[in-house]
């Protein structure tokens, strides 16, 4: 331990060294998508490293979007894998059932339950969040029947009770409590629904698109309570018989569903001997480095620095889990150039009903510098949020929605507007084909002057082309002075960031321009990285040609975010598992259809178990 090590431990921690202590290049605690797609990235690069998963959980890794499906009954446990069983042992990835109690960074190993060690020379936090659930001065809260929903064992429990609901009640503002009150609406349960503030999502929707989404909720049959919270929970026999709120009134219920949020499950950077800087969220830069040498973070336990707002935040989405893991991945095998990726705007999408919603950026911002232009017409509503001729966040409402991915690009990429405003607000806005213009002029640009295009006035004078969170603070021992201080190249020698973009090049192409972009992240399977199996019949292309995405191509599909895209299994048209769906209608089950393969293949009669989990891993 060097002298600034020892001045920036803990004393406090002052546990012995571990019974055994086992080794590993890469490990990861925590085998949520995050964590699991790192270390599928990482074992794609880089064949001969060996990595370990530390987890807790007792099931593998799924596709947590789809746990709405499965709370209504369209699909299965199966169906939930976010990778094909057994990907753990085909990729070689050892997976260990225990608890991480402390990160000894000095020493660079991990504590684990039963006085068992892990080395790592990189070390991934992708341990998630974990649901905040009701106020622990709330009486009756431990009554059976009352679940904070948030993982598969809670699923599990609403799937069990179901049959035996009449009444529930949701508590909760935000999009996971709007989802559940759907769902109990599909089995025809009666909900109400408990808001505490006076706007739904008053972060993401303002007044009259909080009035609208209500409004539809209602119609569908809840009863939905503004400015309301529980106070107290009426028990009988140890069991929910209704809940107490703010106003006094009973409201008599079989079941309390509490979907108050979630928090970044970050009380390792507390067990670390290093401090770790931490603030409702792991602090990491923009390559998902934290504060400490040789230590990752990733997936909802990871705090960004968000480029409107300068602030920094979880992402407790898939797609950013997703696109975190495999940065978080090549990072730790070495690939550093694979890493610069920035991952712009927040957004997101859901269904209610027959209503759709999309936020991208900051709608609601209300600095002096912005416009705000709002549009009422074809039934629905949009809020367009400008700085010149720039958008800075876009709010829609409606049966059809533009192509989210695309208007998040226009963010992120600070393409011009000006021209195409009144299309944008009204909703008729082609912003792929927008793009993929803009991008075809500039490339020609390029290709026929050999220059690169002008750049707007207001951008000459600006950093590299994207904003980067500015790197935290390494703990170094090799700076003699201000070691505390971070090192920063000098800007004139820092080379030009571009996007880099994956492509099967030959020995003798030429680089590709710069007005190529890598494709957008599907937001749901988040382009998650594909097995090596996968690869093996792909046509190469010739040693002297590149191969250019098409402009058609050059953003992906827009996804239902509703189903959470799920991942391509065989049929499950079994008897046994048609004896476990319920009845459903012919839309219901046109539309459950679309959720799995129908690739005719029949269903294994033993399904493979999850790849190895072991207590007791013979040692040397």
């Amino acid at each position: 331990m060097n002298n600034l090590d020892q001045r920036l431990a803990p004393v406090a921690y002052t546990s012995q060294s571990p019974a055994s202590l086992d080794h590993a290049d890469i490990v990861i605690v925590g085998n949520g998508i995050a964590g699991l797609t790192a270390a599928i990235e990482a074992r794609r690069l880089d064949p001969n490293k060996h990595i370990v998963i530390i987890t807790d959980q007792n099931h593998p890794t799924i596709n947590t979007p789809a746990l709405k499906q499965f709370a209504i009954g369209k699909l299965t446990r199966e169906q939930l894998l976010a990778y094909p069983a057994g990907t753990e042992r085909a990729e070689r990835i050892h997976v260990v059932n225990a608890r991480v109690e402390e990160i000894h960074a000095q020493s660079k190993y991990v504590s684990l339950t039963g006085n068992r060690g892990f080395g790592y020379e990189s070390l991934l936090i992708a341990t998630g969040s974990s649901a905040m659930g009701l106020p622990s001065t709330i009486p009756g809260r431990n009554f059976d029947g009352v679940v904070a929903l948030h993982r598969l064992r809670d699923y599990l429990d609403l799937r069990r009770r179901i049959g035996e609901v009449n009444e529930a009640v949701v508590v909760g503002g935000g999009v996971h409590a709007i989802e559940t009150v759907m769902g109990l609406l599909h089995w025809g349960i009666h909900v109400h629904w408990l808001i505490r503030s006076a706007t739904f999502m008053k972060n993401m929707l303002d007044q009259p698109a909080s009035d609208m989404v209500l409004n539809n909720v209602r119609r569908a049959g809840a009863t939905v309570r503004m400015e309301t919270e529980v106070v107290g929970i009426v028990g009988r026999v140890g069991a929910v018989a209704g809940v107490i709120t703010n106003h006094q009134e009973m409201i008599p219920c079989q079941l309390v569903l509490s979907c108050t949020g979630t928090q970044a499950a970050d009380s390792l950077a507390n067990y670390c001997t290093v401090p770790m800087k931490h603030d409702r969220g792991i602090l990491v830069d923009d390559r998902l480095r934290t504060s400490v040498r040789n230590i990752f973070a990733a997936g909802d336990v990871a705090a960004l620095k968000n480029p409107q707002t300068e602030k920094y935040e979880t992402r407790a989405q898939w797609y950013a889990a997703v696109a975190q893991g495999r940065i978080a991945g090549a990072m730790m095998v070495g690939h550093d150039e694979l890493a610069r990726q920035p991952f712009g705007v927040h957004w997101h999408a859901t269904h209610v009903g027959e209503l759709s919603m999309l936020t991208v950026g900051e709608p609601l911002s209300r600095e002096s510098s912005l416009t705000t232009l709002t549009d009422t017409s074809q039934g629905g509503y949009r809020r367009v949020t400008l700085l010149d001729d720039r958008l800075v966040g876009y709010l829609s409402l409606g049966t059809a929605q533009l192509d989210s991915l695309a208007i998040k690009r226009i963010i992120d990429e600070g393409h011009p507007i000006r021209d195409v405003v009144k299309p944008l607000l009204k909703g008729q806005f082609d912003a792929r084909d927008y793009i993929s213009r803009r991008r075809s002029h500039a490339t020609r640009s390029i290709l026929t002057q050999k220059l690169p295009p002008l750049l707007p006035e207001g951008a000459k004078s600006s950093p590299p082309p994207y904003r980067t969170t500015d790197a935290i603070a390494s703990i170094s021992s090799r700076k003699k002075t201000d070691p505390l201080r971070p090192e920063r190249p000098d800007e004139r020698q820092r080379p030009a960031q571009v996007p880099q973009i994956p492509m099967k090049v030959g020995a003798n192409a030429h680089p590709e321009p710069a007005a190529i972009y890598e494709d957008e992240i599907n937001p749901f399977t988040g382009n998650l990285p594909t097995l090596r199996s996968g690869h093996e019949n792909r046509a190469k292309p010739a040693s002297n040609t590149l191969q250019v995405v098409p402009w058609s191509e050059a953003i992906v599909d827009e996804m239902n975010p509703f189903t959470g895209n799920l991942p391509l299994l065989p049929s499950q048209n079994t008897p046994e598992t048609q004896g476990r769906l319920p009845a459903q209608s012919a839309k219901s089950e046109q539309s459950g259809k679309s959720l799995a393969s129908k690739s005719g293949q029949q269903k294994p009669s033993n399904y493979k178990l999850w790849a190895f989990i072991d207590h007791n891993r013979p040692r040397n």
